[in-house]
């Protein structure tokens, strides 16, 4: 056991000779062992009841520990319907989520969620769905803006032939129409 020199004032200032003094002097107070159970008595204890339990176990009719029996199985059949009953809802909710647009672990954690009623957790995560959705729709959505017309630098210059190979023949209608002086002649 460690000794507590801040309880032993001016310690610090001390020198050899007189911390080893007070140390000699310093008295360690008694442990409250009040709440506590020696080892001894709770082995002899835990023995006798593990003893009594036995006794009373072979005592019991058939018919008492059948039914007790009976008691435990039920019992563990309720726990496992209502382990399933949890599990085939989470995989139900994941994939209602995994249909809306969620990635798979996003899915799982807001399933999961669901399913514990944690709806502080589920609508974090379809904050963070929607903020992701609509960070990748405004990507696609760039990514397919088509190039504006028009303009000095680095306008197309068509000509009869550069219209007729465009393979999009409402594009080509288009372009002919806009550049109808080409094709007069």
């Amino acid at each position: 056991m460690k000794i507590d020199v801040t309880k032993i004032s001016g310690y610090e200032s001390m020198t050899a000779e007189e911390k080893l003094k007070a140390l000699e002097e310093y008295s360690i107070p008694e442990p409250d062992y009040s709440g506590y159970v020696r080892k001894e008595v709770f082995d002899k204890t835990a023995s006798e009841a593990a003893e009594w339990k036995r006794k009373h176990n072979a005592l019991l009719s058939e018919e008492e520990q059948a039914k007790i029996a009976r008691e435990e199985e039920l019992t563990n059949l309720r726990n496992s319907v209502a382990q399933m009953t949890r599990e085939k809802q989470i995989a139900q909710y994941k994939a209602e989520y995994i249909a809306m647009g969620y990635s798979e672990q996003l899915a799982a954690k807001s399933a999961e969620a669901a399913a514990d009623g944690d709806t502080a957790t589920v609508f974090a995560n379809q904050k963070a769905f929607l903020e992701a959705h609509d960070q990748a729709l405004k990507a696609g959505l760039l990514q397919n803006t088509p190039t504006p017309p028009g303009g000095t630098g680095g306008s197309k210059v068509w000509t009869k032939a550069s219209i007729m190979e465009v393979k999009d023949p409402r594009e080509r209608q288009r372009l002919i129409s806009e550049h109808i002086d080409l094709f007069m002649n």
